[in-house]
């Protein structure tokens, strides 16, 4: 379990100018969490993290920012990694939180109403941190937390019945990303794989932004599983990205792998 005063240890994070990960990111330095992220614009996620009320000197002392996107697999290297006893020994992030996703793009499309901009982005992002694992040929394997979405189970339904026709054909398409990210991470989470343990969370439709003083707080979130799902309307993005600090970043978030998480208000 990575604990605020293990130094040694840090968490790597993906997407973190996304909502519920700027907000998981903020909880993890207020909390003395040792960090590193990817961005394409280092300056806009220290803005964002300014913003959320943290001071320079704790971002400066405990965030490494590495600039680039997540196509640039010696980029995802760098995030996931640190020569911290000297270039014989390299340190692998202890847990990996992945909030990537694209832009909704609307169509004059009657089969694909709605695409994204980057319409394979969650599953290469995936895709591209296991090949990066593989490469590094580290002795410790992390853990890996992603974010989904409901709408997507093929086990229970998940979505309140006025919303299911938003999921299931609005947003069908995708959804494809969504599901192939989940596979691949469950691929790759077994005893021979990249990932010690995986959580894959499934929100209901996130509103709000990452604001974390503007949050309802996690302790109010409703929490089911793929079998039993928690189904409702909404969830805001800074209370699943708190949910995640406190139950996964915080525990080591054993209890959790291997469940897809459904979380709504």
């Amino acid at each position: 379990m990575t604990t605020s005063t293990d130094n040694s240890q840090f968490i790597a994070f993906f997407g973190a100018t996304g909502g519920c990960t700027n907000a998981c990111l903020t909880h993890t330095l207020q909390a003395g969490f040792q960090a590193t992220a990817l961005a394409r614009t280092p300056s806009k996620l220290t803005n964002m993290l300014l913003e959320q009320g943290l001071s320079q000197a704790v971002i400066d002392s405990q965030l490494t920012i590495i600039k680039g996107d997540i196509a640039n697999i010696a980029a995802i290297k760098a995030v996931l990694t640190k020569n911290t006893f000297g270039t014989d020994h390299v340190q692998v992030a202890s847990q990996i939180i992945s909030g990537v996703g694209g832009t909704p793009v609307l169509n004059k499309s009657v089969t694909k109403p709605v695409t994204i901009d980057n319409p394979e982005i969650c599953a290469q992002a995936t895709r591209n941190i296991v090949q990066a694992l593989t490469e590094i040929k580290a002795h410790d394997r992390p853990s890996i937390t992603v974010i989904s979405t409901t709408g997507v189970s093929d086990v229970k339904e998940d979505v309140p019945f006025w919303f299911r026709f938003l999921y299931h054909y609005m947003l069908a398409d995708p959804h494809v990303d969504k599901k192939e990210m989940e596979r691949i991470v469950t691929e790759n989470s077994s005893s021979t794989g990249v990932f010690r343990g995986s959580v894959i969370i499934r929100p209901s439709l996130l509103v709000s932004d990452q604001n974390i003083k503007k949050g309802k707080g996690w302790k109010k979130l409703r929490v089911g599983t793929e079998e039993n799902p928690a189904i409702g309307y909404t969830v805001g993005r800074q209370d699943v990205g708190e949910w995640i600090f406190e139950q996964v970043i915080k525990t080591g978030g054993e209890s959790h792998f291997g469940q897809r998480v459904t979380i709504t208000n």
